[in-house]
């Protein structure tokens, strides 16, 4: 699925229907607990504490994930702990990321991490490039083992020895397996936001737009 007439369907099929859970209700105790998790996930993946803007600026999606806030909770809990805490560098995950959305044709997914990886050091060339995949000339061996390890971890669910080892040529033991796991999440993020037809925010690009 890898012409534009497919995606633009794939996105008819996300973003062109209702959600199917919708947002609670705007008021001060939504709005706190919303703003602290967007406050502290902002901050995790951009290293940046940086003022958020009033609270009518809140995502959307953080409305629709407190209809379930305990798992919205460790959700982005394990995403925090990924993006603040991770042994990743920063523009190493955001190719990771932006790589396992692209699989799992996930709009929101992609649209969000191509704002996010072109601010923490990926250029424009490098993400149209992330689309081609492994495959597709220019990267250096390292990048070339991460898309590697995405791929097989979204097609056979394991990695296999020859690219665990060029893995190991320049990240840790510690690195490799946070590699699993940042996969593992960004594929079941993929899966909800699919699934519940999370809209785009206002001036995020999709799988069919130029960014």
């Amino acid at each position: 699925m890898n012409s534009r007439g497919d995606l633009a369907a794939r996105e008819a099929m996300i973003l062109g229907l209702p959600q199917r859970m919708q947002p609670v209700e705007r008021n001060a105790e939504s709005e706190s607990i919303a703003m602290g998790i967007w406050r502290r996930i902002r901050c995790a993946i951009t290293g940046v504490d940086a003022d958020p803007g009033p609270v009518e600026a809140i995502p959307e999606i953080h409305f629709t994930m407190l209809r379930h806030p305990e798992l919205w909770e460790k959700i982005s809990n394990l995403s925090i702990q990924l993006s603040a805490h991770g042994k990743i560098a920063p523009r190493e995950r955001e190719l990771v990321i932006l790589r396992t959305g692209w699989l799992c044709r996930a709009p929101f997914e992609w649209g969000e991490h191509v704002k996010f990886g072109l601010q923490l050091g990926l250029s424009s060339e490098e993400i149209e490039r992330v689309k081609l995949g492994s495959a597709a000339a220019d990267w250096d061996a390292k990048d070339r083992a991460l898309l590697s390890a995405v791929e097989e971890l979204h097609g056979d669910a394991m990695i296999s020895d020859a690219t665990w080892d060029a893995l190991r040529e320049t990240y840790s033991e510690e690195q490799c397996f946070e590699l699993t796991v940042l996969v593992g999440q960004f594929i079941t993020t993929a899966f909800w936001l699919n699934s519940l037809r999370i809209p785009l925010n206002p001036g995020i690009v999709g799988l069919t737009n130029s960014h």
